[in-house]
């Protein structure tokens, strides 16, 4: 074979491993093409339930104990973690006068009045709460149970939106935030009790009546306990005894909630007065006394 000839070989030989030969070389030889595609690895979606039913509505300071579900709905796995803000306009004051401890539970029934607080807990307020955060698979959830307080020092006729955002990340991904809103209000400053003492055998505690009609019942409680005879506003008061109280409690400072009455004699929302009045032993028995 002459020079000539072996080359013109080789160059076929090159050609035809380019079109046939192994699969790199046929990766090398399109990729110069003029085509385009897109691979989508994963996606990260987070989602948030249950904030419509975490509002409270308080004039006292009675815990309210709501579930929220906290969702990565994406492809991929990752870490959903919340913040909480409160929207512009609204008192923010408000959400820092609510106490919050909230704690992964189970399921949504297992967020009741009655649980304990489980382990993994955050605490703070609704102005500061720390992360509710969860290593969650694809389309998987966590609820969390949150118990909210407020404190006596809570801004009176006031109203806090509050906003729990959340997001997943995986790595340096982040989803796009998911928001829930929920509603704190309080009622109008509550008027204080009148009180007077016999003695210390018992007291006799009196409320502004002028707002409703006369005949408008009352009652007083210690603990959500009836305490005293139920009253009408055309006397505006009743007499408390020590042993009236002792049901509840035996001795200390106790806050007395005066409250309207439905036709059935059951307490109901409107508060119209409160105080306090302490209990204490004295050698020949239980005594009562206006104040702390």
């Amino acid at each position: 074979m002459t020079a000539r000839l072996r080359t013109v070989v080789a160059v076929v030989l090159g050609v035809v491993l380019v079109v046939v030969g192994p699969s790199a070389a046929w990766a090398l030889w399109t990729a110069s093409g003029a085509t385009s595609s897109r691979t989508t690895v994963g996606t990260l979606v987070a989602g948030i339930s249950g904030t419509d039913a975490m509002s409270v509505a308080s004039s006292g300071s009675t815990p309210t104990t709501r579930p929220v579900t906290l969702t990565n709905a994406g492809t991929l796995a990752g870490t959903t973690a919340t913040t909480v803000s409160t929207a512009s306009g609204t008192t923010a004051a408000l959400a820092a006068a609510v106490d919050v401890v909230a704690w992964p539970v189970s399921s949504a029934a297992a967020c009741t009045d009655a649980a304990a607080v489980g382990a993994g807990s955050v605490s703070g307020t609704w102005a500061a709460l720390p992360s509710m955060s969860s290593s969650l698979g694809a389309r998987s959830s966590a609820v969390w149970c949150t118990r909210s307080t407020p404190r006596p020092d809570a801004p009176a006729s006031s109203r806090a939106d509050v906003v729990l955002t959340l997001t997943t990340t995986t790595g340096s991904w982040r989803s796009a935030p998911a928001r829930g809103t929920f509603t704190l209000t309080t009622a109008a400053a509550v008027p204080a009790m009148g009180c007077t003492s016999d003695n210390d055998n018992y007291v006799t505690v009196t409320w502004p009546t002028a707002d409703r009609p006369m005949d408008t019942w009352y009652g007083a409680f210690v603990q959500g306990t009836m305490v005293g005879a139920v009253a009408q506003g055309y006397s505006g008061f009743t007499t408390i005894a020590p042993e009236q109280v002792r049901p509840v409690a035996t001795s200390g400072t106790q806050t007395v909630v005066v409250r309207v009455l439905d036709s059935a004699r059951q307490p109901t929302d409107t508060v119209v007065a409160s105080g306090t009045v302490t209990l204490f032993q004295r050698d020949d028995g239980p005594r009562i006394r206006c104040g702390s």
